[in-house]
């Protein structure tokens, strides 16, 4: 089957940052929540906010918080939380901060760069900053800016720290997942806060059918699987049905991931009738394909394969899914990056106003060139040695220097301009962080974490359905700036 890019819309095709045969794949796995059960944020991140805003107000913050509301446009993935000054802070792929906010006031250039020094060597990880990696995480970034901007504002409210606050906000959060508080709500309705993909049973029986085994390693129980399983293959009945698990050979829950790429922890079998759990001691029934736990060891015998390298996992979660399996255990990957067909579209959209600045820096940079050509010229040991007058030499520093002047304005004009038209350019794709995939002009640091660590990305996981099972994936030329000269 031959595959031609310019036939498939911009907004279904896989891009490939790492060339992969998938010939030379033999598995392929999927993450379950935001790969395969696309979540709507506007009902589900809501209830996990508000669930959140519960539990904090019984531990002791001001109950008018549960007035509180949830943006669920404000925040996006890539950022991250520094939890020990209170602010939420996006980073290019240098690690330099180019946005960050204090509670929701924008500090301004010098207090950012004050704090953020690039002379100062600083990780931006765990334990004092904490990544916005994932979607299940914009409420806890949305909610900490809430209780830092309060904290500003009444301080007699909240005399907790940020990193105090921080903690309680992870633990309110994480508690909402392990108690049911969530997950129930989501069971007994899950059409209110899930949205069905169409394509996703003929992706799986497509990738079946071509040879591949197709396996689910997901950190959500079995009995929250089962149910959302059913719902996104089509049973709108309350009676619960295995008919989905014949679209997999091996199916994990409970996994524990990123520790099932790294830890050997125990592997029970699943009885999908009971959600009883069988220690396996080791012996696995080869009837059985439903799980909970073990490590990847197992995984690998399960489906009869040699390395890492056979498998295709595709997952949302850029830590948890995609980063650890693949520095552990080399598996290909592809990241599921559900915002960008938003993207994609203010891409297209606004590409005129991109072309506007693109002629506004190539200004610029014929401005900087004339000014470091005068420099030179002004150093010259030629003007001060030229046997000519001294007032030659004068009037020819003199109109040097005037030139000088004249140019630096007119460059520092175009700066200007170039900075709000960057800015500009940014707020069509969001109105406070700018475009995903960049800071500035830079990638982000989340472009930088895809680019290393997501063999392919797209928006969705069936837009596999757009490409032959047997496709190579060939990724672009690398290039450094020296390799432009021959343009």
């Amino acid at each position: 089957m031959h595959v031609s890019l310019s036939d498939i819309d911009v907004k279904q095709r896989i891009y490939c940052n790492r060339s992969l045969n998938m010939r030379n794949i033999k598995a392929i796995g999927l993450d379950m929540d935001y790969t395969m059960a696309l979540y709507k944020p506007e009902e589900f991140e809501v209830l996990a906010y508000q669930e959140t805003l519960k539990k904090l107000v019984n531990i002791g913050y001001p109950e008018s918080m549960l007035s509180w509301t949830f943006d669920t446009d404000y925040m996006i993935r890539g950022l991250a939380i520094d939890k020990q000054r209170g602010n939420i802070i996006k980073l290019d792929r240098h690690r330099y901060v180019k946005v960050a906010y204090h509670g929701f006031r924008e500090l301004s250039r010098e207090e950012r760069r004050s704090l953020y020094d690039a002379s100062l060597i600083q990780s931006y990880e765990e334990p004092d900053y904490a990544l916005i990696d994932t979607l299940f995480t914009l409420a806890d970034a949305y909610l900490f800016a809430q209780l830092i901007d309060l904290k500003e504002k009444h301080p007699k409210e909240i005399s907790k720290t940020p990193m105090e606050i921080y903690r309680d906000v992870r633990h309110a959060i994480d508690l909402c997942h392990r108690d049911g508080s969530i997950k129930h709500k989501v069971a007994q309705n899950p059409s209110l806060f899930i949205q069905r993909d169409p394509r996703l049973r003929e992706t799986l029986l497509r990738l079946r059918q071509s040879g591949r085994k197709v396996f689910v390693v997901t950190n959500s129980l079995w009995d929250y699987t089962h149910v959302v399983m059913n719902y996104i293959f089509g049973n709108d009945t309350r009676q619960l049905t295995l008919d989905w698990t014949e679209c997999f050979d091996v199916i994990v829950t409970g996994a524990a991931k990123p520790s099932f790429f790294m830890s050997p922890n125990p592997l029970y079998e699943v009885n999908p009738d009971t959600g009883l759990l069988k220690n396996t001691d080791g012996i696995l029934n080869p009837d059985s394909k439903i799980f909970q736990g073990g490590n990847f060891k197992q995984l690998h015998d399960r489906l009869g394969v040699n390395s890492g390298p056979e498998i295709l996992y595709v997952g949302d979660h850029i830590y948890g899914d995609i980063l650890r399996s693949k520095k552990e255990l080399g598996w290909r990957t592809m990241l599921v990056v559900n915002e960008l067909e938003s993207e994609l579209n203010a891409l297209v959209r606004f590409k005129d106003e991109f072309r506007r600045y693109e002629e506004l820096l190539e200004i610029k940079d014929g401005l900087d060139d004339e000014l470091q050509r005068l420099q030179l010229e002004l150093e010259s040991p030629k003007i001060a040695h030229t046997g000519k007058a001294k007032t030659n030499q004068a009037q020819q520093i003199s109109q040097i220097q005037s030139s000088l002047t004249s140019i630096a304005k007119k460059r520092d004009s175009t700066r200007e301009a170039l900075r709000k038209s960057m800015k500009r350019y940014h707020q069509n794709f969001h109105p406070v962080w700018g475009q995903l995939m960049k800071t500035g002009h830079q990638n982000s640091r989340f472009a930088a974490q895809v680019e290393n660590y997501a063999c392919l990305y797209t928006s969705k996981l069936t837009n596999l359905v757009n490409y032959s099972p047997n496709f190579s994936f060939r990724s672009t030329r690398d290039f450094m700036p020296h390799d432009f000269l021959h343009d």
